[in-house]
């Protein structure tokens, strides 16, 4: 989903303050916006190189202001696009961690 996209679908209001009035009332969060299935939820992937990504679920009327930063380029030519979404301070979100399930039973108790 573009940027722009998700800007629009959540309505969010570009921020009108200063900076430094944004940076006492929410923290800045990077990545790639996802589609998510509940169109009150944004989700943000973290790095979308990275084999430790991981996704960040925002409710969208805790979102106070985001704005469109530089697209990250691939080695094919494509572009990335990247946002940064300042999240109210005192908000509840969801960070995701992938992880492969397996019995570690064994390896556990071999340790201790």
């Amino acid at each position: 989903m573009e940027p722009l996209a998700t800007i629009s679908l959540h309505q969010i209001e570009r921020y009108r303050g200063s900076k430094r009035k944004l940076e006492q009332m929410a923290v800045a969060f990077s990545g790639t916006p996802k589609n998510p299935r509940d169109p009150g939820k944004i989700l943000l992937l973290n790095d979308p190189f990275s084999q430790q990504g991981f996704l960040y679920e925002f409710r969208a009327v805790d979102i106070l202001y985001a704005e469109e930063c530089p697209n990250l380029a691939m080695p094919d030519g494509s572009a990335v696009p990247i946002v940064r979404l300042w999240v109210k301070k005192g908000a509840t979100a969801l960070k995701i961690v992938p992880f492969h399930v397996q019995d570690t039973t064994e390896s556990v108790r071999d340790f201790f």
